[in-house]
């Protein structure tokens, strides 16, 4: 910021805060020049905008004093502080802000971060810079709000092959990840107090779309096969919408059974519901199989399939996509061109290509072999380290996994706990607990491991095991974090 600005927003602010109440003089322009190490015309510049904003006036002998029409009214003084400003919010949006959850902080053990270190992106910046350098005019101007046609197209050839999901271009739209498509699917579905099954404990960044859409929230309870459709129906039978993660639960990472889908796909057909399948991290299954989708059942056209590249390639690419049957996705497309328009085209464009020359793919089976080795040596570290007080779970797909606490370790502390003692040393690892909605039935700990190195998971362990395992006496402190030094530069 300029000099003479700086000048003026601190006197300005002076007068609003009543630090320099009306009629206050101040020094010659040329001793105030001197002590703050300036030239004099920069303090004129600064007087000159105070008086053409009114906060400043001249006196008969010609000095500068503040005018008196600037000093604010007693139950005005305080508004000077941000805090202080009441926020005219609407309920909705209160409830969005209520949740209790910490997220973006950076860490070896993020759930759902993935390692960006081997992308090619000596090809993705070649086919960026083939996107700009010769655009066809319609591609310049506004896409189709369903996405670019040849995206769409190896968006539905790339299901076919990793997924087995068989869809045509027609039924793919293309969204700025999986958040931005559930909040425009949210207000598409339903109408505010609408009941919305969500999974107990479940992916709180869902819950905030839907709340802000105005949906009342049903947690319905996860066990081993998936979630417990016959308590969904008891806790909320007038639902409009169910929003599941079958193939990998988040965070349990259990798998639905496929009973408890057909169970699910007939009652909601039956009932007139629409079901949201979140297929997270799907694509990074470590063992067996893979398991189909919950779309691949559905033979009405009940199932909306979300799915993203951030997990694949890099978050803020903010790419995903989704599929529906042609209705939806007519409606879906209608009613976006009114509020948002487009994703980025010229992003579209070159993944569009990045997926046709087979990069996607490569890039993809390279990785799941990195995630695979990183997933055994946190497991191994977790059973070698921490045998009595972690338990961990057998879930085989994704970029994360759940460290359940022990009988003995639940004794000594709740998990928020021994997060908050892993924070002071550094170390941030996610609470099983705050994924609940009600009383957590679970106590443990969400470890991600997109991120981390092979060779950094024993020595990570062992300072958590020193934190808050079972021989650990007092949490050790982290030099590095125990104080914060802050600067104050003055520009003179």
């Amino acid at each position: 910021m300029p000099l003479h600005l700086q000048i003026a927003a601190h006197i300005r602010g002076c007068i609003l805060r009543g630090v320099f109440p009306a009629g206050t003089q101040f020094l010659g322009s040329r001793e105030i020049a001197r002590e703050l190490g300036c030239s004099r015309t920069v303090v004129l510049t600064a007087w000159d905008l105070l008086y053409a904003e009114g906060y400043l006036e001249s006196t008969p002998r010609g000095s500068v004093m503040v005018a008196s029409v600037a000093t604010p009214h007693a139950e005005l003084t305080s508004v000077a502080s941000p805090a202080a400003v009441p926020a005219h919010m609407s309920k909705r949006w209160q409830s969005l802000l209520a949740f209790d959850y910490e997220t973006n902080w950076p860490s070896e053990f993020s759930p759902g971060a993935p390692d960006i270190s081997t992308f090619p992106f000596k090809d993705w910046s070649r086919l960026l810079r083939q996107a700009w350098q010769n655009p066809r005019e319609q591609e310049c101007l506004d896409l189709p709000p369903e996405g670019h046609p040849r995206l769409r197209s190896e968006i539905a050839n790339f299901l076919g092959s990793v997924r087995g999901l068989v869809c045509s271009p027609e039924e793919v739209v293309v969204t700025s990840g999986t958040s931005g498509a559930l909040d425009f699917c949210s207000r598409m579905i339903l109408d505010p107090g609408d009941e919305v099954w969500v999974e107990e404990p479940g992916f709180v960044e869902a819950r905030w779309a839907l709340t802000a859409a105005g949906a009342k929230l049903v947690p319905v309870p996860v066990d081993d096969k998936g979630l417990i459709v016959s308590e969904g129906i008891r806790r909320a039978p007038g639902a409009r919408l169910i929003v599941v993660t079958p193939s990998h639960q988040y965070p349990l990472g259990v798998s639905m059974g496929l009973e408890r889908r057909i169970e699910l796909l007939d009652w909601a057909n039956k009932n007139d519901v629409w079901v949201i399948e979140d297929d997270y991290n799907s694509e990074f299954r470590h063992q067996d199989s893979m398991i189909a989708s919950l779309r691949s059942l559905d033979r009405e056209g009940r199932v909306i399939y979300f799915g993203t590249f951030s997990k694949i390639m890099m978050p803020s690419l903010r790419l995903g996509y989704i599929v529906a049957n042609r209705h939806f996705i007519d409606g879906f497309s209608r009613g976006r061109a009114r509020i948002d328009v487009h994703t980025s085209g010229v992003g579209q464009l070159a993944l569009a290509e990045f997926m046709r020359e087979g990069h996607l793919l490569r890039h993809l089976r390279g990785m799941r072999r990195v995630y695979a080795a990183r997933r055994k040596a946190l497991i191994d570290a977790i059973a070698t380290l921490m045998p009595d007080d972690l338990t961990v779970s057998a879930a085989v797909t994704g970029l994360h996994l759940v460290a359940l606490f022990t009988d003995a370790m639940r004794a000594r502390m709740s998990d928020r706990e021994a997060a908050g003692v892993l924070k002071q040393a550094g170390i941030h690892v996610q609470p099983l607990s705050q994924n609940f909605l009600e009383q957590p039935t679970l106590q443990g700990l969400v470890f991600g491991y997109g991120r981390l190195r092979v060779e950094d998971a024993a020595p990570l362990l062992a300072r958590i095991a020193a934190c808050i395992g079972s021989g650990c006496r007092n949490a050790p402190s982290d030099p590095a974090i125990s104080s914060l030094t802050v600067r104050t530069i003055k520009r003179g």
